[in-house]
């Protein structure tokens, strides 16, 4: 049979493929242009925004605090879904928000669509007390904000800190708990525009065992004296159930290192 007259007998037959193949060129497009997004980076005059809107009260004088202010840093890494190749790399450079009142709120920003941070509050014989970890994040379309919420004890620099040392403590997320450890690695250095610079290597991990289940550890080399991030090694790796289906997995790692001790206000 003629080309024509077939489709003649059988244009609904050819309607449906045409809108078969149409709802999948849709599909990939969304998938590639949406899904696929590499997000929008957060640059240094998005981050002053942030910080100015933010700091509302003079920046204060704890010495054990970070300072106030944006700071750059170089970044490598990605996240990533396990749904239909979900992923986007972080871009090479990213600004860290440091704001204070009685606390300082650590915010890393790589994308308007990406942010992770810490509260941390002064303690007794020189300890930083992780108070809060925050996080609000979309990617392929669906957001998540968590604020888990730690009680004392739950340290980013523990009091006299030695190698080897370690402490716990358990935070809460909503209804769930969250299994809170941390210890000293050592004493390190970093190398900041060719200075190297005194660190205390630490890790911490967060372990989820409810509605979320895996861990998140990371590794942070702080400066003894001024408190500030010189390098942070983080892996992500969470699954959340999301019905007969089964569960979605999020994976992340990233890797930032400071490049300048000066914060820009």
């Amino acid at each position: 049979m003629p080309l024509l007259s077939w489709f003649a007998h059988h244009r609904i037959w050819a309607l449906g493929a045409g809108i078969a193949v149409l709802i999948a060129a849709v599909a990939a497009g969304v998938w590639f242009l949406v899904l696929r997004s590499p997000g929008t980076q957060v640059d240094l005059r998005q981050a002053l925004r942030l910080y100015r809107h933010d700091q509302q009260d003079p920046p204060s004088e704890d010495g054990s605090l970070p300072a106030p202010g944006v700071y750059n840093y170089r970044t490598s890494g990605y996240e990533r879904l396990s749904l239909g190749g979900i992923s986007r790399s972080f871009p090479s450079s990213s600004e860290v928000v440091v704001t204070d009142a009685a606390c300082a709120t650590v915010r890393w920003v790589p994308f308007e669509q990406h942010m992770e941070g810490l509260v941390e509050c002064s303690g007794r014989n020189g300890a930083v007390g992780m108070v809060s970890a925050l996080s609000d994040e979309e990617i392929a379309g669906v957001r998540t904000t968590e604020v888990i919420r730690c009680p004392a004890g739950a340290y980013f620099m523990p009091p006299r800190p030695a190698p080897g040392q370690r402490w716990s403590a358990t935070c809460r997320a909503g209804s769930q708990s969250v299994a809170f450890g941390g210890r000293v690695l050592g004493w390190s250095s970093i190398a900041v525009r060719g200075r190297h610079e005194p660190a205390l290597h630490t890790r911490l991990t967060l372990t989820f065992r409810g509605e979320e289940r895996g861990s998140n550890p990371t590794d942070y080399w702080v400066s003894p004296t001024t408190g500030l991030i010189l390098r942070e090694q983080e892996s992500v790796d969470l699954a959340q159930r999301t019905g007969p289906l089964g569960s979605v997995r999020y994976h992340e790692q990233m890797a930032i290192t400071l490049t300048s001790l000066s914060g820009v206000r």
